[in-house]
């Protein structure tokens, strides 16, 4: 999933819109979180749309891109 984004693409906004995505584990967890902080390295703004609840719950308890600290805590997962 990482690679289907061209992060270093200079743009001010990108919005994921995962509604027809359900996320299983922690590895999809870590693989949204690294999408959305390798996006705002590099200055852009991300929006993440469409999470359905379960998902939500996982990201809540598991993701990282959301918290103080997120960079550093990149290799949590």
């Amino acid at each position: 999933m990482t690679e289907s984004f061209d992060i270093k693409e200079s743009v001010s906004k990108v919005v994921i819109d995962v509604s027809r995505a359900h996320f299983w584990d922690v590895t999809a967890i870590a693989a949204i979180d690294k999408v959305i902080i390798k996006f705002r390295r590099e200055g852009t703004e991300v929006e993440l749309i469409g999470l359905n609840e379960a998902s939500q719950t996982m990201i809540d308890n598991f993701g990282v891109h959301d918290k103080p600290d997120a960079e550093q805590n990149l290799g949590a997962h």
